[in-house]
């Protein structure tokens, strides 16, 4: 216990400080951490790779809150008896250890992640209905945010030998055959099952969450000497006093990572394709192109707030910003038409993509990706014909359509007719040629502001009646 209470000088104040007091609680729980430990000999490798201290034995395996994860190890896998109520407590533990630590701390962010990473398994322990799902839980391993699943070779012999998978963690090949190995089911990040606990890099799903968006600016290079010439993941020396390693920049993040985090890997850059336009494939890392896959589905990029000037000068862009525009409008009409709702017309149509008529200002990558091909037009061609069918069609869709006043035309027409314009104030519509035609002022803008001034006429004369009967 002694050389237990010793170690706790590297960590910060408040933290060791509060495992200090609670100590007694904290020893008689019943959760595992995970450390890259040896079951026969009972020793295990601390954050720098060193053996820690045998003497903390048992004990130090019985913490709720690893002292591994406040050294920034965050690595726990609970043992195959653990139950709710350990979890529970694990769960409270960290809280208070959250609640403790410096507001935007990086000691702050880790705990959170940890707490998340502790919900998600109580989650799962509760879901657990019978004995196979109990079982496939306990085969799942929490390992800095990835959640580790067996990973197994396809049925078939020949597309598993013309795939074949490499370990992220060490870039060895993966033989299925002979070989276990895990492989995440938030990031598919893979590794052997040797290399399990030696995984330093965060799970990219954990990444995005905290990021909500993709790194906007191009290549924030901060230089290798920032970095003390160590890879940003795995912290390998690239220096010349042992051998030389080649330092590789990310065109992502503007980071240097050794080779064995930087496999060559292409993929086009979001801040490129936001700013210039580029779709050009650039060298990232490992991390990166993780990264960048999990954010190609989701809506998150205000394109037009970030760069209006694309809009201007590519034709593409505003062919699809009309398109949207006018999907904007439809589904104001589909979503009051019970006939439409009843024939899931939207769900149909739109499938997992309803974010293009939500509102026209949110674009994933993958949408840009298409509106370079010109895929995403073609699509959007095709729903608004759709909608535009069913809006002509229906009754209770043509009682909401309008009749242009300047012209008198019994013409029914919609906000999303190309010859068509709204009014700004009362949102009426019209004739384009009609309204624009002789500077042409909105009958019923018009209407309103002299119904409003009769208003205020008698509202006047009232008043001076009133004051003139007090007299």
């Amino acid at each position: 216990m002694s050389s237990w209470r010793e170690s706790l000088t590297s960590i910060p104040g408040t933290v060791a400080q509060f495992i200090n007091e609670n100590a007694s609680n904290y020893l008689s729980a019943s959760v595992t951490p995970t450390t890259s430990s040896n079951s026969s000999t009972g020793t295990a490798s601390g954050a720098d790779g060193s053996e820690e201290n045998p003497s903390l034995g048992r004990d130090h395996k019985s913490l709720p809150i690893p002292l591994s994860l406040v050294k920034e190890q965050w690595r726990l896998i609970f043992t195959s008896d653990a139950n709710i109520q350990d979890l529970q407590a694990a769960i409270a533990h960290c809280r208070d250890l959250v609640l403790l630590s410096e507001e935007c701390s990086e000691e702050r962010r880790w705990l959170v992640r940890h707490l998340v990473d502790l919900r998600y398994s109580l989650k799962e322990l509760e879901e657990a209905t019978d004995a196979e799902d109990v079982v496939l839980m306990n085969a799942i391993k929490s390992v800095v945010g990835h959640h580790f699943v067996p990973h197994y070779p396809h049925p078939n012999r020949l597309k598993a030998a013309a795939k074949r998978n490499y370990c992220d963690h060490c870039s060895r090949i993966i033989w299925s055959v002979v070989q276990a190995s895990y492989i995440c089911s938030d990031c598919n990040y893979i590794v052997h099952q040797k290399c399990i606990d030696s995984v330093k890099r965060v799970c990219a799903h954990v990444l995005v969450s905290e990021r909500k968006q993709p790194i906007s600016e191009i290549c924030p290079e901060i230089g290798l000497s920032e970095q003390n010439y160590k890879c940003a993941e795995c912290e390998t020396s690239m220096n010349f006093k042992n051998t030389w390693i080649e330092p590789r920049l990310c065109d992502y993040n503007g980071l240097y990572y050794c080779p064995s985090c930087h496999w060559g890997d292409t993929f086009s850059v979001p801040a490129r394709i936001i700013h210039n336009w580029d779709f050009t494939s650039r060298r990232i890392s490992r991390a990166s192109l993780q990264e960048i896959q999990l954010f190609l589905n989701k809506p998150l990029i205000r394109l037009e707030e970030e760069n209006p000037k694309l809009f201007v000068f590519v034709e593409k862009l505003c062919a699809v910003k009309k398109l949207r525009q006018n999907l904007v409008h439809m589904r104001h009409y589909l979503a009051a038409c019970k006939q439409a709702m009843d024939q899931k017309l939207v769900d149909h149509q739109m499938g997992n993509r309803r974010h293009l008529l939500q509102s026209n200002e949110f674009y994933s990558l993958s949408d840009l990706f298409q509106v370079e091909s010109g895929a995403l037009a073609e699509f959007l061609q095709s729903v608004f014909k759709a909608f535009n069918e069913h809006i002509r069609s229906c009754p209770m869709c043509l009682a909401k359509a309008y009749i242009c006043e300047i012209c008198s035309n019994n013409e029914v027409i919609f906000p999303f007719d190309d010859g068509c314009i709204k009014c700004d104030q009362c949102n009426s519509i019209y004739h384009r040629v009609c309204l624009t035609r002789k500077n042409m002022i909105c009958p019923k803008c018009r209407r309103i502001q002299e119904r409003r001034i009769q208003l205020e006429r008698i509202l006047s004369v009232d008043d001076d009646e009133d004051d003139e009967e007090r007299q």
